[in-house]
């Protein structure tokens, strides 16, 4: 109800300041005509005189009013009858047009920084150019910032012999957000292990041995995904698992909200151990998703 007072409030105040433009100008043409000598109507006085109205018949001064509160402005002006309307809106032009006064530096409040107009455009357009070249490229290419570099020693904590970094992103569709307008839109940074080594099965224990062993297989994933920065923490990230056209492979693409882009990665398509003594997290804590998983393990039989 209020928003509508302030809006109604506001055209009356447009009209009220259009009227005043049209007054002007008609005085303007009037002068004029007078200079040349034509006689001036009667109408010239009659719209001089309702542009002058004094404020001395206004029961309550611009003053006051923008020295009460807001509830008391808001009854004080609809107290205001249109002729009082009138002259309090035509000193508010008359004070301001609208428009922010301009002042010195030296009366600007302590603390404040003032910025050259031509300097903000030129660090704002550096800083935008900064930003896409970081999107464009991989989302571990950049410097990590502080937090980040936090996030990576947790994720490389317990990293063993037969573990590596996994980087290898899968490449996605172009996707759109409704957000992309309020956030830039940007990849996560991450730290991803593998986890490879040899499988003794029966199969393997007939075929090879300690000397000549079999080859090495991916075993397992841990993904650690970052996301400092996600807007709405009560929000898990998720994940999805979408078989390749190669039925040995599969995508598993990681979903989080604002301001962070989906990223994906290609992996070894077999049966997870979802048991957590088999080493099986999924938890979202400290701004990291982590995802680990080991694969199932198969008995040879002849």
């Amino acid at each position: 109800m209020a928003k509508g007072r302030i809006k109604e409030r506001h055209q009356q105040i447009l009209q009220y300041k259009l009227k005043k433009i049209r007054e002007e100008q008609m005085l303007e043409a009037d002068k004029h005509e007078n200079e040349k000598g034509i006689e001036s109507s009667s109408k010239l006085d009659s719209v001089s005189g309702s542009i002058t109205k004094p404020l001395s018949d206004v029961s309550i001064t611009l003053n006051e009013l923008e020295a009460a509160d807001e509830e008391i402005q808001e009854q004080k002006w609809r107290l205001l009858n249109e002729d009082e309307m009138e002259a309090i809106t035509l000193e508010m032009y008359e004070r301001g047009h609208y428009s922010p006064a301009y002042s010195d530096e030296k009366q600007a409040m302590p603390g404040i920084e003032i910025l050259d107009a031509m300097e903000d455009l030129k660090k704002r357009d550096a800083m935008i150019r900064d930003a896409d070249s970081s999107t464009k490229g991989s989302s571990n290419s950049a410097s990590l910032t502080a937090k980040e570099r936090e996030m990576e020693a947790i994720a490389r904590k317990g990293m063993q012999e037969d573990e590596a970094s996994f980087a290898v992103e899968a490449p996605l569709e172009a996707q759109t957000f409704l957000w992309s307008e309020k956030y830039r839109p940007r990849k996560p940074r991450y730290f991803n292990r593998v986890h490879t080594g040899f499988e003794w099965n029966k199969y393997n224990q007939t075929h090879y041995d300690m000397d000549n062993p079999p080859p090495k297989i991916v075993q397992g994933y841990r993904f650690n995904i970052f996301y400092p920065d996600l807007l709405d923490v009560t929000q898990t990230p998720t994940f999805t698992v979408t078989p390749c056209d190669d039925p040995d492979f599969a995508v598993l693409r990681f979903h989080a909200g604002p301001p962070y882009e989906d990223i994906a990665f290609k992996c070894v398509n077999r049966e997870w151990e979802i048991s957590h003594k088999h080493g099986y997290k999924c938890q979202f804590a400290n701004g990291i998703f982590q995802l680990w998983f080991f694969f199932k393990r198969y008995r040879y039989r002849r």
